[in-house]
């Protein structure tokens, strides 16, 4: 067997398998059906957006007219002081005598 059959069939075998994981080259429709129908979702998604932050304004315009706001204030997260380097040095160490020879 040549070495050059060889090349061949794992050529083949190699453009085989970029076909499979590459899937369908081609998409449905034309690129101008393609994109009024990314116009049209793309509008529909920014309306959609827009209704729910009017309706969001409504509701704590409503709220804030009743004055019953109310906000969540975030806790804040206490700042462990810097540990000194003795104290890295001895965590975990037992704080007895430690056994020797007599």
């Amino acid at each position: 067997m040549a070495r050059g059959d060889q090349r061949e069939r794992d050529r083949a075998k190699k453009q085989k398998e970029l076909a499979k994981r590459a899937g369908p080259a081609t998409k449905e429709g034309s690129v101008e059906s393609r994109n009024l129908n990314d116009k049209a979702a793309l509008a529909a998604k920014v309306a959609a957006k827009a209704a729910a932050k009017k309706e969001a304004e409504e509701a704590a315009a409503k709220a804030a007219a009743q004055g019953s706001a109310v906000v969540a204030k975030k806790k804040k997260k206490e700042k462990k002081a810097d540990a000194s380097l003795d104290d890295l040095l001895s965590a975990g160490l037992s704080g007895g005598k430690k056994k020797g020879k007599k």
